[in-house]
């Protein structure tokens, strides 16, 4: 793959032959197509393809959070999905091929400076979650207008819920589900994020719900 600048046409994009030129991140390549293989792919090759499958299910329907969940960490151009991905493939990602299964409790949203909502609990409430959490307020990392970003996975259903209404300071939250979940099993997730989305917390792992 070649880096180039741009010439008096501007930049190529697209594939013309056996080159195709694209831009990431505004910088401008050119590569060449990849070569097909007649070789049988190995079982690590196998493996590691359903490992990343199973991150782009779970993730991908996310992606705009997990780019905010790791925004102040320095991540040498990784996107904040991106990064989240390595985690999911190094960490959730358990078993053996072709059997893999996910530990939700180490699937990570965000990681950041922010202190996190210390005390937090999540408990069900009927067929809504109710948060409470310490009021542990400082100047540094911990402010009064932080926002609690909840983000519930329905793996019944495998759809996501996400709520942004609470601040540090209301001490609780009930994230309404509502109806039509009737034993559909949840995981839940939080995190802090600052009031102009600049830092974050490191998300908290909250359980695993089944509604009633």
């Amino acid at each position: 793959m070649g880096r180039y600048s741009k010439g008096v046409n501007g930049a190529f994009s697209g594939k013309v032959g056996s080159v195709i030129g694209s831009t990431w991140r505004s910088v401008d390549y050119l590569k060449g197509l990849p070569k097909k293989s007649s070789k049988p792919s190995t079982e690590p090759q196998l493996a590691q393809r359903s490992k990343f499958a199973l991150a782009a299910l779970y993730l991908s329907p996310i992606k705009d959070i997990l780019n905010i969940g790791f925004k102040d960490k320095q991540l040498n151009k990784l996107t904040g999905y991106n990064a989240a991905v390595k985690i999911f493939l190094n960490q959730a990602v358990v078993g053996n091929y072709p059997d893999f299964e996910i530990d939700f409790s180490q699937v990570v949203l965000s990681k950041g400076s922010l202190s996190i909502f210390h005390g937090l609990s999540a408990a069900l409430q009927g067929a809504d979650l109710l948060l409470n959490w310490q009021g542990i307020l400082n100047r540094y990392n911990a402010f009064t207008d932080d926002v609690l970003t909840v983000v519930l996975f329905n793996a019944t259903k495998n759809m996501y819920l996400v709520y942004e209404e609470a601040q540090r300071a209301a001490l609780t939250y009930t994230a309404v589900i509502g109806a039509g979940f009737s034993g559909d099993v949840f995981h839940a997730w939080a995190f802090a994020v600052n009031r102009d989305a600049t830092a974050v917390a490191n998300s908290q792992y909250l359980g695993t719900y089944t509604m009633p």
